[in-house]
């Protein structure tokens, strides 16, 4: 993992390429400094809020990025590093801070790239469905009649202690 590139708000170009900041793309830019598929963590404060960017893409100085998968299929990388739990490498008394020389001497082991492959659109797929319901859900909830009206919001039972 490596630190991203000092990008001030100022010098941003509009253009096609986002700017990955530690919360997220925030913002395009007319030029990139990273090819993609890339695997994104913020380096302070939202660690190990994982994105997988799959354009080229300029990685902001607040986050780390992986700079080589070392032959791993790098869609697995990001669900390994969504188990791996980059949070629990955090330092600092304020805000916490990803120290990525502690994950780099972390060992795992992995499967072989077709069968990361495999488990990558398999957690993929999973991902897709539970956007499907979250949107489902979402609709759902603005189309009721209670959402509508609050006035008929359910009013939550009170239960006191009998002596």
């Amino acid at each position: 993992m490596q630190r991203g590139f000092d990008l001030p708000k100022a010098q941003m170009e509009d253009g096609d390429y986002p700017v990955v900041m530690s919360n997220g793309i925030n913002g395009f830019h007319s030029k990139y400094k990273v090819k993609a598929p890339g695997v994104v963590t913020g380096r302070s404060g939202t660690i190990g809020h994982l994105h997988y960017i799959e354009q080229d893409y300029w990685p902001h100085n607040t986050t780390l990025w992986v700079t080589d998968f070392k032959g791993n299929v790098p869609l697995f990388i990001y669900y390994l590093y969504q188990c791996l739990g980059l949070d629990k490498f955090q330092s600092g008394s304020g805000v916490p801070t990803l120290n990525r020389n502690d994950v780099h001497d972390t060992v795992l082991s992995v499967p072989k790239p077709d069968e990361q492959t495999r488990i990558a659109a398999f957690l993929q797929s999973l991902d897709h469905l539970i956007a499907l319901h979250q949107r489902k859900y979402n609709n759902h909830r603005r189309n009721t009649y209670v959402d509508k009206h609050p006035e008929y919001r359910p009013v939550p039972l009170l239960f006191f202690p009998v002596d």
